[in-house]
């Protein structure tokens, strides 16, 4: 039975796909022959579709870049880009799983321990590039808050905040290679971090793992009632950071806003 025009389409792209993956595909027997054969026609293709999203996570993952180097870098750009498709027209949000890559890696891994967190962080700092700017929090609000109303509220955290923890100091050294400064630095402690847009670009702010527990509690529509004593002593540092937009749940007349 023949196909439909949209399902021979469909089927064509899949095929092409799997070509540019090195995968088997059929779709060199439906080029049209020119000045080069089909496969070496193939192979121009796959050069530039390698090097076009090989550029795309040189962008997204400058500091990676930075530490290894742009010859091992392009090596693993080209590794990522034939195990991971590009599953959209939208080469904007491509580059999940850069770490994942890396961690497939067994001597990169042992000679750099901290490369797959310092992915994971750019990644999250290229998601929270993506996204709006908030307005700040009120901050006439915070003289409602009491001790016995504290548990009752919720507050929203800017859309953009992104948290993360890590086996090694990720934020720090994110900071480090960003300000171009080299600081000593323990590169088997853990860390937390926060990561967010602001006006002028992304900011990646150091934490403990009670700051990014309390603000993924509040992501998720909690009330800081549910809150452990170690996060909330959190709290004043995070509104400081403006990391929140809102507070909710102050009764009426509460407000001195």
């Amino acid at each position: 039975m023949a196909l439909s025009p949209s399902d021979a389409l469909h089927r064509l792209q899949q095929d092409f796909a799997r070509a540019l993956h090195y995968q088997p595909s059929e779709v060199t027997e439906t080029m049209v022959p020119g000045i080069f054969p089909a496969e070496q026609l193939l192979q121009i293709y796959r050069n530039n579709f390698i090097i076009g999203l090989s550029e795309v996570l040189s962008a997204t993952y400058p500091c990676c870049q930075a530490v290894v180097g742009e010859e091992c870098f392009t090596q693993l750009a080209r590794q990522h880009v034939l195990h991971q498709p590009l599953e959209q027209g939208d080469v904007s949000h491509y580059g999940a799983g850069f770490a994942d890559t890396i961690e497939c890696q067994p001597s990169l891994v042992a000679a750099v321990p901290y490369l797959a967190d310092l992915a994971r962080l750019e990644w999250q700092a290229d998601r929270a590039s993506q996204l709006p700017l908030a307005p700040q929090l009120d901050l006439g609000q915070l003289a409602a808050i009491r001790e016995d109303n504290i548990g009752s509220l919720r507050l929203t955290v800017a859309p953009s905040v992104r948290t993360l923890d890590t086996a090694t100091p990720a934020a720090s050294l994110w900071q480090m290679i960003r300000r171009d400064n080299l600081i000593p630095l323990d590169l088997t402690q853990p860390e937390s971090a926060l990561i967010l847009r602001r006006p002028d670009g992304i900011e990646v702010l150091a934490t403990t793992p009670a700051a990014t527990a309390l603000v993924r509690l509040c992501q998720a529509g909690q009330p800081l009632g549910q809150a452990s004593d170690p996060m909330l002593e959190c709290l004043p540092g995070l509104i400081q950071q403006q990391i929140f937009t809102t507070l909710h749940g102050l009764p009426q007349g509460d407000c001195t806003c």
